[in-house]
């Protein structure tokens, strides 16, 4: 598979996203304090960038069969992007961690759902180093992470679905692209897979 060459990869992504959800934290704090507002403005900002980050992983392989060069990328890039999402993920429980302290326990309502994430966020991105993957298994890696991408995209769609009528402005584009991420998803199970390319 040809990569091209593109200047952001590997674990770059990973201390990019971490540097750029860091300095937004803190303009967040220098703008608005550390009130509800800020919190809750930290937790929409931090479930976009999860989002975005997720579906980039998420049709990775799916794109391959398509063979374009960014694709290409995507693929090789797949590990460090699921992995950025887990940080994204991070600041986002950060942010849910400080509305609670914020408001005293008021400003958020109790989610399993989003607990049973976390969880699947946690043990994909620890299978995605060879060790623990060895542990696991293919078969149990694979389950592993084909379990966890799915509710993955249901624990994104759901709630962003919900918003809609708040901001169709805003939420109907993200919606959108986790539609059209799933139907990939989809085509890749009808679509003939192509010879793979040697290495040159």
């Amino acid at each position: 598979m040809k990569i091209i060459p593109f200047p952001i990869r590997g674990w770059t992504i990973v201390n990019w996203v971490a540097l750029a959800l860091t300095v937004s934290f803190a303009a967040i704090a220098i703008v608005h304090g550390f009130d509800e507002a800020a919190m809750r403005l930290a937790i929409r900002l931090t479930a976009r960038t999860s989002c975005l980050l997720f579906v980039c992983a998420f049709v990775a392989s799916a794109l391959r069969r398509m063979r374009l060069p960014v694709t290409a990328w995507l693929l090789q890039n797949r590990r460090y992007l699921g992995v950025s999402m887990a940080v994204s993920h991070g600041f986002h429980a950060i942010a849910i961690v400080g509305l609670v302290v914020v408001t005293a326990g008021g400003g958020y309502q109790h989610d399993w759902g989003a607990l049973l994430g976390y969880g699947f966020i946690i043990a994909m991105t620890v299978t995605s180093f060879k060790t623990p993957a060895a542990w696991l298994g293919d078969r149990g890696w694979k389950i592993l992470h084909t379990v966890g991408m799915y509710y993955l995209w249901l624990a994104f769609t759901y709630p962003f679905v919900n918003r809609l009528p708040d901001s169709l402005a805003i939420y109907f584009p993200f919606v959108s692209l986790l539609v059209v991420a799933f139907m990939v998803r989809l085509a890749a199970f009808v679509i003939p897979r192509k010879p793979r390319e040697k290495a040159n």
